[in-house]
């Protein structure tokens, strides 16, 4: 019979997914019936395997049908379990149970087993957090191979991309990717950071620059710890080789050796050229090439993380380590600033004790020198004119003036000047201005002494010849109360301008 015809009589074709093996299976049956059954059931087998009904389960259904059983048999085993007696259960060694605790018991005894197995288990010393780079960065002495290789230092570029001047830093290769030797990175490192803390235990002016994405935090904590400058955005070009253009208008502080701001020099700011930095750390050379050309232009040294496709020689001091992990640059960058710490502290703690360990700028010296030359000039000029002739005297008269006040020198230093007028008081002031005044009386005689004596006899005569004797001798008396004035003013304002600070 064919296998179709089968199907299609005994309501096979109608269930969905029925296969020729199936077919095969139900047409290839054969068994022996007694003669007497072929009259009454001419298909026998064919009447007995027409009843079942044969149901195809999908994948999901068996899925689960698997679960299901597996949750009936999680259902026996959790039944077994429960028959044994609970470990909570106070029981003695045989297994027969004892007299409940009470809750108070309980809690002894549970605080006893606590005590007891405190000390059971490891104990993780140091975990790592993410931020922990930046809240709280590495030292120097912090540096160990373990470190930088937890911060993947080691991991180069693809070989393919390398710099052959990388080579004396490469340790080997490994599934196409160079390998950094993590004993140069730790030694550059450590020399990298010597270099940031002396040139600012010296009060040197650091840079940290890193324009990737994520670095931004990284630069502003070094720079904060080391008190430095930062810049994590693109680097403006010409900011060194054309700084009088483009950084003109930028604040500029004169500060001591104590950090604080000096007053004074608004002329010296108004005049004075942009600052140049003393040291540049690059955290990524790739990307600022320009920077690093400037700085070696003005011979400024330069700190960089060379990775394996990487010129190591734009900078002065190359660490070299993978500059495309931000971990990696954490760690370099935290330790560079806290070396920069440990020399801002040296330094504070120097100039507290009366040492400095910077010398000032050749600029700042020249005008110093130039300030104190102008203020010599405007003193010598203000002693000039208390020492100087006053108005009404003759040339004779200031000499002699001179001599009374100098005891016959004429001309007096400035620092014998400076001294006196320190050393002048009160009382001194009054017996300089009873001195003038004797010196004027002097004068005054000295000044009628010199009429010869034929000049008098012809005053004598021209008074005999006329009323004009008086009006005369009058004009005398005026000339002579004139001198007494300017000399009280002379007096006056010797103590005005002497009165010691």
């Amino acid at each position: 019979m064919i296998g179709r015809n089968v199907a299609a009589r005994h309501d096979i074709g109608r269930s969905a997914g029925v296969t020729r093996v199936f077919v095969r299976h139900s047409t290839s049956q054969t068994t022996t019936t007694p003669a007497t059954n072929i009259a009454t059931n001419p298909f026998p087998q064919q009447r007995e395997t027409a009843n079942p009904v044969y149901k195809f389960q999908t994948a999901d259904k068996k899925k689960q049908k698997a679960i299901r059983e597996g949750i009936t048999l999680l259902g026996i085993d959790s039944a077994h379990e429960h028959r044994v007696p609970a470990w909570t259960r106070p029981a003695k060694a045989d297994g027969t149970p004892i007299e409940q605790l009470t809750p108070a018991q309980r809690f002894a005894e549970f605080n006893r087993i606590q005590n007891t197995t405190r000390g059971l288990g490891s104990r993780v010393e140091r975990r790592y957090r993410p931020t922990d780079l930046i809240t709280n960065p590495p030292k120097v002495e912090d540096i160990s191979l373990e470190l930088l290789m937890a911060s993947q230092t080691h991991m180069g570029h693809n070989t393919s991309l390398w710099n052959p001047a990388n080579s004396r830093y490469i340790y080997g290769v490994r599934q196409g990717i160079h390998i950094i030797s993590l004993e140069t990175t730790a030694a550059h490192l450590r020399r990298a950071a010597r270099v940031t803390e002396e040139v600012a235990y010296r009060g040197g002016l650091i840079l940290f620059v890193g324009t990737r994405k994520g670095q931004m935090e990284i630069v502003i904590k070094a720079a904060e710890l080391a008190g430095a400058c930062h810049l994590f955005t693109k680097w403006t070009p010409g900011s060194i080789t054309n700084r009088d253009i483009i950084l003109r208008q930028k604040e500029v502080k004169v500060v001591d050796q104590l950090d604080q701001n000096l007053g004074g020099f608004d002329m010296y700011k108004a005049t004075m050229r942009p600052l140049m930095p003393d040291l540049v750390v690059c955290l990524n050379p790739m990307e600022n090439y320009t920077l690093l050309y400037e700085c070696g232009l003005k011979n400024i040294p330069t700190i960089g993380v060379i990775d394996t496709n990487a010129d190591p020689t734009w900078v002065t001091y190359a660490i070299p380590a993978n500059d495309d992990s931000l971990r990696s640059v954490g760690v370099i960058a935290g330790v560079l600033g806290r070396a920069g710490e440990a020399g801002q502290k040296r330094r504070m703690d120097d100039a507290n004790s009366g040492k400095v360990s910077w010398t000032t700028r050749p600029e700042i010296t020249r005008h110093m020198k130039k300030e104190i030359q102008a203020v010599v000039r405007e003193r010598k000029m203000v002693m000039g004119r208390i020492q100087a002739s006053v108005e009404g005297f003759t040339e004779e008269e200031q000499k002699i003036l001179q001599a009374g006040r100098h005891e016959g020198t004429e001309e007096v230093g400035e620092d014998e000047m400076v001294d006196m007028l320190q050393q002048l008081t009160g009382n001194e002031v009054a017996k300089t201005a009873e001195a003038v005044t004797g010196l004027a009386q002097e004068k005054a005689s000295q000044f009628a002494s010199q009429l010869t004596h034929e000049e008098m006899e012809k005053q004598t005569a021209d008074a005999s010849a006329g009323p004009d004797l008086e009006a005369q001798l009058g004009a005398i008396e005026s000339e002579l109360e004139a001198i007494r004035k300017e000399t009280a003013g002379i007096a006056q304002g010797l103590a005005l301008n002497e009165k010691p600070e």
